[in-house]
């Protein structure tokens, strides 16, 4: 080979060093979601004399994550020839020669075919070395892009992932060359791996949030209680997403009444729902997330999928502590989002039946619980003193509350109702009157309260047949006597 030829193949190679260092130091795919595009993400490189190695330091939410071990794969898609003491982006690789090249036909053909590499083989060697097509216009972007159009089975491939929730994950030591790294987190990134690389790396996974109506936030057992549930798909996003959604003892699941994507019904085909002992599960496949991911508004990069669901309080709801509905978003294998949950509050009245004169606790008394003045279904949970409001159609319902001289709780009602009222139907054994009006029952500071229900004696009243009429007969007789006297006296006067 003659010095011309030497010294073209130098002039080559430093050329192809500069540009890939100006343009492809590192390229994370945030636009188009999956592999390959999108723009240039934030990353910093360290500037020592270090064997090649990528280090991966994630800033993902820790608010949002319980669980993100998030795995990466990388590609060593060109084989590097460098100089001694190589150091960082933008700075020069010690004044020597880089060349890129690959080692087997079928990796050439695989880079030519991507577009944005030219391939030239050396000889009949079994080495072809690799340069920009354009270089003055084709951006880290652009390569990412370009392979993630390619074969990457036909690449030497390693693995490896963070440990902890915005963790950092190392390769560990590698060969120099050309990289592509893709992330379970949906971001792939490209980087020319001449020393040890460090990346600051913010994902961007699925989050979801919980609310319940505003309506049912406080609620009367047997109620139907709305909930809905938002999930963002950032455009980066690529892996199945599951929703496991769990409620208390207090609530039991019903349906799942719409889901919507951006405002539009998502087709039921397109994901997978199943009851649960305490709830369901929502699965959306990995292929419905990526084309969710694509159609992202341009302006936030995030799709917006809102799950309407509702569910029943029952029996078992009680007013020590509300009933919560908390939803957990998996992305793939390795991410998790801690618990969102909405709450749904019951409430309960107390009263006491007393003697309104000495206070004392009244037995043998009948009420009725009414609701708009009908009478309501209950269930004796403690016979005289516990009741609770009934599900529809519940075996062992009762309209009728008997005291029996204890406070009389029951509970399961609504704090936003204003039309509970107590009837009484049956006074107290003892001579006492019964209560001609309901007492009403509405709720103060939040809460229904306790109060005393009482009862006054009734005053005696004469009876037939008494001496309170005896004294009548015999002054209407002795008047009678003495009005026949009068008129026989009056006749022999005449006489």
């Amino acid at each position: 080979m003659n010095e011309g030829m030497l010294t073209m193949k130098k002039l080559f190679a430093l050329m192809l060093a500069l540009a890939m260092m100006l343009t492809v130091v590192c390229a994370f795919a945030e636009n188009g979601g999956g592999e390959g595009g999108g723009e240039t993400g934030g990353e910093t490189t360290t500037g020592t004399k270090t064997t090649p190695s990528i280090t991966i330091t994630t800033t993902s939410k820790d608010s949002e994550a319980a669980v993100d071990t998030t795995a990466y794969t990388w590609y060593r898609i060109l084989e590097a020839d460098i100089g001694s003491d190589p150091e960082s982006n933008g700075v020069s690789q010690s004044g020597g020669a880089v060349s890129y090249h690959t080692d087997s036909a079928a990796k050439a053909e695989a880079l030519a075919n991507c577009g944005v590499f030219k391939v030239t083989r050396v000889g009949d060697s079994d080495r072809w070395y690799v340069e920009l097509k354009t270089p003055d216009t084709t951006t880290g972007a652009d390569i990412a892009a370009a392979i993630a159009t390619i074969d990457l089975s036909l690449f030497p491939t390693g693995t490896f992932s963070q440990t902890a929730v915005a963790g950092t994950a190392t390769s560990g030591d590698l060969a120099p060359g050309y990289y592509y790294v893709k992330s379970t987190a949906g971001k792939n990134v490209a980087v020319q791996t001449l020393t040890a690389v460090e990346i600051e790396e913010k994902n961007e996974f699925p989050t979801v949030e919980k609310e319940v109506d505003e309506s049912d936030e406080n609620a009367q057992i047997g109620d139907e209680i709305t909930f809905t549930i938002k999930v963002k798909i950032p455009s980066t996003a690529n892996d199945e997403i599951v929703l496991t959604d769990t409620m208390t003892a207090g609530l039991s699941y019903k349906s799942i009444d719409s889901v919507k994507m951006n405002g539009t019904d998502v087709a039921a085909t397109s994901y997978t729902a199943a009851a649960t002992e305490t709830g369901f599960t929502l699965t959306f496949p990995a292929a419905f997330v990526t084309s969710a991911a694509e159609g992202a508004d341009t302006s936030t990069k995030v799709t917006e999928i809102e799950i309407v669901c509702t569910a029943v309080l029952d029996g078992d709801a009680e007013t020590t502590a509300a009933e919560t509905n908390s939803v957990v978003l998996d992305y793939g294998d390795h991410y998790t989002t801690k618990p969102k949950t909405a709450e749904v509050k019951t409430y309960d009245f107390k009263f006491n039946k007393v003697d309104g004169t000495t206070g004392d606790p009244l037995a043998g008394a009948e009420f009725q619980f009414l609701l708009d003045g009908n009478p309501m279904n209950l269930i004796e949970v403690t016979p005289g003193e516990v009741y609770r409001i009934a599900l529809p159609n519940e075996e062992g319902r009762t309209q009728t509350i008997t005291t029996i001289g204890k406070t009389v709780r029951i509970y399961g009602l609504d704090t936003d109702v204003q039309a509970y009222s107590l009837q009484e139907t049956k006074a107290p054994t003892g001579g006492y009157n019964i209560l001609k009006a309901p007492v009403e029952v509405k709720p103060k500071d939040g809460s229904f309260g306790e109060t005393d229900v009482k009862n006054n004696e009734g005053s005696v009243l004469p009876s037939t047949g008494g001496s309170g009429t005896t004294i009548f007969y015999v002054i209407g007789g002795l008047l009678i006597i003495g009005a026949g006297v009068v008129l026989v006296a009056r006749r022999k006067a005449h006489e």
